[in-house]
């Protein structure tokens, strides 16, 4: 395994949500919901060092959209199949299709924040996933977020409608799912309240109690199964068609330039 070391950033908060993400894949498995999640190793060693496992092969949205024009056109040239729909390896695409799923409920309902395409990343093997969690359980320093990111270029990288239907289906089934464990996952986070974890003991304008009700206040638990289906359809349509990412989008990107 190849590490980073990183000084001078604060980890704790990141390695909870890895371990959060560690306990949604095992409750998700444990369902028969394979979702290719990649919750990759973290290690805080002190309050502003620690160790970041290095995903190799992994590249930001960002990049691979600048250097292949599209998500579709990345997968051709890293999984190409001649006669498969698309030209790609169809295992490729439904690690895309399953991963991209499952993030997309747990980044919703750990609120996770500041969400640009140079902290979501794609590997040629189709897993999707999320890095940098410096806003969590609804902080976010960008107004007006999306539920959790999803662009056209994320959902035409599936292929086309049937994909994203596929795509809607696993994600009502894992907010389900999840939904189930609301208490499991409310506990920890009360067992969580003295680590000092930024976002939620030292939030700026709630008490810890009032960040967790928060993220229980996410599972919907006022919603039968069919209900929250429905829910969920509906926070993919807004998250779809949201505007305000796309235009702070092309603010980040001329920052990033400018530095």
């Amino acid at each position: 395994m190849q590490v980073i070391f990183k000084s001078g950033d604060d980890l704790r908060q990141d390695q909870l949500i890895i371990c959060l993400t560690r306990l949604f894949d095992k409750l998700l498995q444990a369902e028969g919901l394979d979702l290719s999640l990649l919750p990759y190793s973290i290690l805080a060693t002190s309050p502003d060092t620690g160790l970041v496992e290095f995903v190799k092969g992994s590249a930001p949205i960002s990049a691979v959209l600048a250097e292949y024009g599209s998500i579709l056109a990345f997968f051709q040239k890293k999984a190409p199949s001649v006669g498969e729909p698309y030209s790609v390896d169809p295992n490729v695409l439904n690690t895309y299709i399953r991963s991209c799923a499952g993030y997309c409920v747990i980044t919703y309902i750990l609120g996770i924040g500041d969400r640009h395409l140079d902290n979501i990343m794609l590997l040629g093997g189709g897993q999707f996933f999320h890095i940098d969690f410096g806003f969590i359980f609804g902080r976010d320093p960008k107004p007006l977020p999306p539920a959790f990111r999803l662009t056209q270029s994320m959902v035409d990288g599936m292929g086309g409608d049937k994909e994203f239907t596929q795509f809607k289906s696993l994600c009502c089934q894992t907010y389900n799912c999840l939904r189930r464990s609301a208490p499991l996952v409310t506990s920890l986070l009360n067992l969580s309240k003295e680590a000092n974890i930024p976002d939620l003991s030292n939030h700026p304008t709630l008490e810890p109690d009032e960040v967790i009700n928060k993220v229980e206040e996410k599972f919907r638990l006022d919603l039968n199964d069919e209900q929250a289906e429905h829910f969920f359809l509906s926070l993919i349509n807004d998250s779809v068609s949201a505007l305000a990412p796309r235009v702070l989008e092309v603010f980040h990107q001329i920052a990033v330039a400018r530095r």
